[in-house]
C-alpha cells in the first residue's frame, strides 16, 4: 500500500503552503509568536520551488521549498522530515546567504531587504536547540552583541509540540505546528476545530495524496508491465477509499470492478 504523506514531507508541504492565504497565515502567526510582526501587509511575492511533482524529487533551486517576500523581508522556508543534520544546516545557510547577496543585482546595498531562513526541523541540532523556536543572527564573537538583524535563521522544532498540553485556545503558530506534526488526519481535524484555513490545509493535503497516489500508482503499473507482475489494485483502492476518493475516481484509477469495490466498502475483503 502506498504511504500517506503528511505535512512534514517537503513535497506535500510545498503543495499546501504555496497558496498565498495559507502561507500568509503561517508566516504572520510565526512573526506574532516571536514578537516581530510590526505590520499587517500581505505577501507581495511567493516563489515555490520550481518542481513539486514527485517526478522531479531530485530537483532543487536555491530558493528552498518556498520563498516569500513580505514588505521589507524575504523569508526562505524549508521543511525537514528527518532529524536535522549538519548537511541540512549547510543547505539552509546557503539559501539564506544567496537570497541576501543576490539583491546586489537589483538594488543599492543600503536598501537590502532583511532575509529570514525559517526551518521546520526534528531533533536537538548540536544539543543547543532545546526550544520550540531557536533563533540565530550575526554577532560580535567578543562581546556577543548583535551586529544587525538583516540575516536571521530560525530552527523551529515541530517535534517538541507534543510536549505542550493541548488547549482549545492557544497561539495560532502552536496550532500550525500541531497540524504540521500530526501523524493522522484524525488528529489534524481535532486541531482544526472548524477553522477555515486549517480545514483547507487538510483538504489540500488529502487531495495531494490522492494525486500523488495516482502518479505513483501509474508508475507502479508501468514497472509491473515491464516485469510481467500484476500491480496490487486492491491495496491502492483501499487507500483511496480511506482518503474519501469518489467511487468513479477509484474505479477509473484502479480498474477494479463494481463488485470488488462494494466488497471493500463493506469491509468484506
Amino acid at each position: 500500500m502506498l504511504n500517506f504523506d503528511y505535512l512534514n514531507d517537503d513535497l506535500a508541504f510545498k503543495q499546501v503552503f504555496m497558496h498565498n492565504e495559507i502561507l500568509e497565515d503561517l508566516i504572520t502567526s510565526f512573526l506574532n509568536y516571536i514578537g516581530k510582526n510590526n505590520n499587517n501587509r500581505l505577501i507581495t511575492e511567493l516563489i515555490p520551488n520550481s518542481y513539486i511533482n514527485p517526478d522531479h524529487k531530485k530537483f532543487r533551486s536555491y530558493y528552498g521549498d518556498l520563498t516569500a517576500t513580505k514588505d521589507d523581508v524575504i523569508i526562505s522556508i524549508e521543511m525537514y522530515k528527518n532529524k536535522f543534520s549538519q548537511k541540512d544546516y549547510n543547505k539552509s545557510l546557503g539559501y539564506l546567504c544567496r537570497l541576501y547577496s543576490r539583491q546586489a543585482k537589483s538594488i543599492k546595498t543600503t536598501d537590502y531587504k532583511k532575509v529570514i531562513s525559517l526551518n521546520f526541523i526534528k531533533g536537538n541540532f548540536k544539543r543547543i536547540n532545546n526550544n520550540i523556536v531557536n533563533g540565530y543572527s550575526l554577532k560580535n564573537v567578543i562581546n556577543n552583541s548583535e551586529l544587525n538583524d538583516n540575516i536571521l535563521m530560525y530552527l523551529v522544532r515541530y517535534d517538541l509540540i507534543d510536549n505542550i498540553p493541548y488547549e482549545d485556545e492557544e497561539e495560532r503558530f502552536i496550532t500550525f505546528l500541531r497540524i504540521i506534526g500530526s501523524k493522522s488526519v484524525k488528529d489534524m481535524k481535532k486541531y482544526a476545530k472548524g477553522d477555515k484555513i486549517m480545514e483547507e490545509i487538510i483538504k489540500m493535503l488529502k487531495e495531494w495524496n490522492i494525486e500523488s497516489d495516482r502518479i505513483n500508482y501509474q508508475r507502479r503499473i508501468d514497472e509491473a508491465k515491464e516485469e510481467g507482475i500484476e500491480a496490487n489494485k486492491i491495496a491502492t483502492a483501499k487507500k483511496l477509499i480511506n482518503l474519501n476518493a469518489s467511487k468513479e475516481y477509484i474505479l477509473e484509477i484502479t480498474e477494479i470492478s463494481d463488485k470488488e469495490y462494494e466488497k471493500l466498502i463493506n469491509n468484506k475483503w
